[in-house]
């Protein structure tokens, strides 16, 4: 969710917390004036029972949205590279090409279109490092696409390859 909002607070205190959410705490603004945004942004904002659990709601269903991480290419092998931009250039006969884009500068693999992605990239090839790095990305944060893009960043703890 992306929000925008103006105000004029007496001391506004952000907490970092998991996942890349933040606690906000404003003082000096009335609350009524904070929902009135929120709920202007299409979403529903909800004071919690509990102090410290904040409750949005939004009005797109889970299944909806897609989840996806963008990293660099380096992350595969010249071999990975290669299998890839074969599989990508197949016409459309029920292979593969339905899953596993060619953007110019990298590749997009739809893994929420395949019931068990990481056996298929096993199946056409796919280097083990290669296949560890989608396994671990669907595992820790539940994605359903992944861009490998020559200008992208380069993800800590994985392996890299220099072709």
């Amino acid at each position: 969710m992306k929000l925008s909002l103006t105000v004029e607070a007496d001391a506004i205190n952000v907490l970092a917390l998991n996942m890349g959410r933040i606690a906000v705490d404003i003082d000096g603004i009335e609350l009524t004036d904070l929902i009135n945004v929120v709920c202007d942004n299409g979403y529903s904002l909800r004071i919690a029972d509990t102090p410290g659990k904040l409750i949005v709601e939004d009005p797109l269903l889970p299944v909806t949205r897609l989840n996806g991480i963008q990293c660099n290419t380096g992350h595969i092998t010249s071999e990975d590279n290669a299998i890839l931009d074969q599989i990508s250039l197949q016409r459309h006969d029920g292979g593969n090409n339905d899953w596993i884009l060619y953007t110019g500068y990298g590749f997009i693999l739809r893994l929420n279109a395949r019931l068990h992605p990481v056996l298929e990239l096993k199946r056409i090839g796919l280097s083990k490092d290669s296949r560890r790095l989608v396994t671990t990305l669907i595992q820790r944060y539940g994605i359903d696409i992944l861009h490998l893009d020559a200008a992208g960043d380069l993800l800590p703890g994985f392996a890299t390859f220099d072709w």
